[in-house]
């Protein structure tokens, strides 16, 4: 199961670049061109690539952000004993309290 997993991760990560590499190719390839006026399908296009891109940074940043801060662990301090949770009673511990 986890080839199958680390596989899909993979061609998402490939399908992520691809998609980003062909808008900012097409924004550089049509960064100049001629307007036909005030409903240009290539400034229509273009603005939706700016869009998408910047969705998907997000999207990316954001799940960056979420795996640092689920990795990040507290750092205990040195000679800090970690707390345990006790669970049970003396008597069930069978432990005897002479006076």
């Amino acid at each position: 199961m986890t080839e199958r997993k680390r596989f899909s991760a993979l061609l998402l990560c490939i399908g992520l670049v691809l998609i980003l590499s062909v808008s900012t190719a097409f924004i550089a390839h049509e960064a100049d061109h001629d307007c036909c006026g005030e409903d240009c399908p290539i400034c229509r296009t273009i603005a939706i690539n700016i869009s998408l891109m910047r969705t998907l940074g997000l999207a990316v940043l954001g799940v960056l952000c979420l795996f640092f801060l689920l990795s990040v662990r507290p750092v205990r301090r040195r000679g800090e004993r970690p707390a345990r949770s006790f669970s049970g009673t003396l008597v069930s511990w069978k432990i005897r309290l002479n006076d």
